[in-house]
């Protein structure tokens, strides 16, 4: 690049965009995929509608924003790791099948989750409409 050089842009687009009715959302983090998943629960409470938030991380000391989540949204929170021994991993299947029935699903992290969350989805017939993804490896 040069000083001077042109360059065309266009507006940002959302490719992973929250619903804008007051169905209850179940959100999904693993890794730094919290990253819009924390901004997505936080426009959810502002709103006042119903979600859940599962986080997974290796570790509790490598999981980002874990503390003021948990201030942030004490109900609302469920914490999982997957490298500490003792420490529960979260189980898809069971948090989707406990899922209210026309729950949304917000899943963002390692494209393992992502496919794992897809597979529990259409093992439990939930159409693939209700359940939105975004890698972020």
């Amino acid at each position: 690049w040069q000083i001077g050089t042109r360059l065309a842009l266009d507006h940002p687009a959302n490719q992973f965009p929250l619903h804008d009715d007051d169905r209850h959302a179940i959100l999904i983090a693993g890794g730094i995929g919290i990253t819009p998943i924390k901004a997505m629960a936080q426009e959810l409470k502002a709103r006042g509608n119903t979600f859940e938030l599962h986080y997974s991380g290796r570790t509790a000391a490598e999981m980002a924003y874990r503390d003021r989540l948990a201030i942030e949204f004490p109900g609302q929170l469920h914490l999982y790791s997957t490298r500490e021994s003792g420490a529960t991993r979260i189980d898809l299947r069971s948090v989707m099948r406990a899922a209210p029935a026309d729950s949304l699903f917000y899943v963002c992290g390692p494209s393992r989750l992502i496919e794992a969350a897809r597979v529990a989805a259409r093992e439990l017939t939930i159409p693939a409409g209700r359940v939105q993804y975004e890698s972020f490896e």
